[in-house]
């Protein structure tokens, strides 16, 4: 059921921007607000009319061995291995701090939101690929699909060298089929634990996917005909001499990938509790529009229960969506992003490194004892890291100064509330905060003195 034009407002216009984004300034929810909630919507899933994201990378393929290293001795091929694998780490780690600054500075924040949620989807762990490359294409492939038809991410993930490696697809040759990709298409990445398949199905499947591999040098698909199985397999009930492709295919035609994305979807962007008939009614959608994303995502945002009590201001925030969100919400530039992206890591959610096939556990697994006081310092350490001496840092102050002028300490509160959060702050804590911002001089002398 859509909402009605006449509920949309600020708060609503915030959660908007903070769930199909990572949140944005007050300035940036009154734009999107008058915009009205369809033209909001609009605006946010129809992103590819916004400029991308200028931010520059340049990933480039692990260097591999030379011929006559093999005649080289055993300590010189070693440390020829231990550069190139340091190489490639740093081109890991170059990559993690690009990616988080896509997300803090695009002005498309639901193609890098998308980006994240089909990370966290379809994992795969850098430190069992060992390939920045593939990991940097497999980036991409989630980017360029982000919003756009799901039967072309999927064949792309059964083409998708990080993970044909990281599940042991170039091992799966005729006669000694691995099951592992076969597996986590079906059970993880398209229907659903025991939704629809057998063992036999997998099985079958695994068959049909012998012999798509990769390049290793540049980590493109390679079909090795001479190691694919031409017998005829029995998949989902259909016989014949199915390929990897045919397998995507058939899976696609059952009813269960509609449900299962449309449940994943829900339950990220909304609450971890869909109804039955929500399920349906997205499913439905994404099946009459021949899996494309973007109609699902619209009437999603358009719903009565996407601004329902349930889902505004209760979810916990993932580590990146928390650190994304605060430079988001209050407008920070230039942060030290290599401090942030170690920082993820230490928080437990480390990019291209999910922990296993399962992707991250959402929710209250973020915020255990020591995650809790790992958040707070983190933050507080970002908060105060103001840049000088040529080094990376936010200026709060100066941020929050610029183009806007606080009489008393009561207006600098309000505003970075208004930032913060949907709900009203109660008057007791509001007044807490406004006494523990009194020791400083009045904002209206804080831009003589920032420090």
């Amino acid at each position: 059921k859509p909402l009605a034009a006449s509920a949309w407002d600020l708060a609503k216009a915030r959660h908007l921007l903070v769930r199909a984004g990572f949140g944005g300034t007050p300035e940036d929810v009154a734009k999107l607000h008058a915009l009205g909630l369809h033209g909001a919507v609009n605006y946010l899933v129809d992103f590819k009319k916004q400029p991308p994201a200028e931010v520059a990378f340049a990933a480039h393929p692990k260097e591999q061995p030379r011929n006559h290293e093999s005649a080289l001795q055993n300590d010189e091929q070693r440390r020829l291995r231990e550069r190139r694998v340091a190489q490639d780490r740093k081109q890991m780690q170059d990559m993690r701090v690009w990616w988080l600054r896509r997300m803090i500075e695009s002005p498309r924040p639901l193609e890098e939101k998308l980006t994240l949620f089909w990370h966290g989807q379809i994992p795969v762990q850098y430190t069992t690929v060992g390939d920045s490359y593939y990991m940097y294409l497999q980036n991409q492939l989630f980017r360029d699909h982000a919003a756009g038809n799901f039967t072309a991410l999927l064949h792309g993930i059964a083409h998708d060298a990080a993970m044909l490696k990281y599940l042991n697809n170039d091992t799966n040759v005729k006669g000694r089929a691995n099951e592992n990709l076969a597996r986590e298409i079906m059970e993880l990445f398209s229907m659903g634990r025991d939704q629809g398949y057998t063992e036999i199905d997998i099985r079958q499947g695994a068959r049909a996917l012998t012999g798509y591999t990769y390049d290793a040098a540049t980590g493109q698909f390679r079909f090795i005909s001479d190691r694919h199985d031409t017998e005829p397999k029995t998949i989902l009930g259909k016989t014949g001499n199915y390929c990897g492709d045919d397998f995507v295919r058939l899976i696609l035609d059952t009813p269960y990938p509609a449900k299962f994305i449309a449940r994943q979807l829900f339950s990220f962007f909304t609450h971890p509790d869909p109804s039955i008939d929500s399920v349906e009614a997205l499913a439905g959608i994404l099946k009459a529009n021949n899996y494309e994303l973007t109609p699902l995502l619209e009437n999603l945002f358009l719903s009565e229960e996407f601004y329902s009590a349930k889902a505004m201001s209760n979810e916990v925030k993932s580590p990146v969506q928390l650190i994304v969100g605060l430079h988001r919400d209050l407008g920070l530039k230039t942060p030290d992003y290599a401090y942030l992206s170690s920082a993820l890591r230490d928080m437990g959610q480390e990019l291209f490194e999910p922990p296993s096939v399962f992707g991250w556990q959402p929710g209250r697994s973020w915020i255990t004892t020591s995650r809790i006081l790992g958040r707070y310092n983190v933050l507080a350490e970002d908060l105060q890291s103001r840049a000088r001496s040529g080094k990376a840092g936010v200026d709060v102050v100066g941020t929050l100064l610029a183009g806007k002028a606080f009489k008393n300490h009561a207006e600098v509160v309000d505003y970075l509330v208004k930032c913060v959060w949907v709900v009203p702050l109660s008057e007791g804590k509001r007044q807490a905060l406004i006494e523990f911002l009194k020791p400083l001089p009045d904002p209206a002398q804080w831009s003589a003195n920032p420090d």
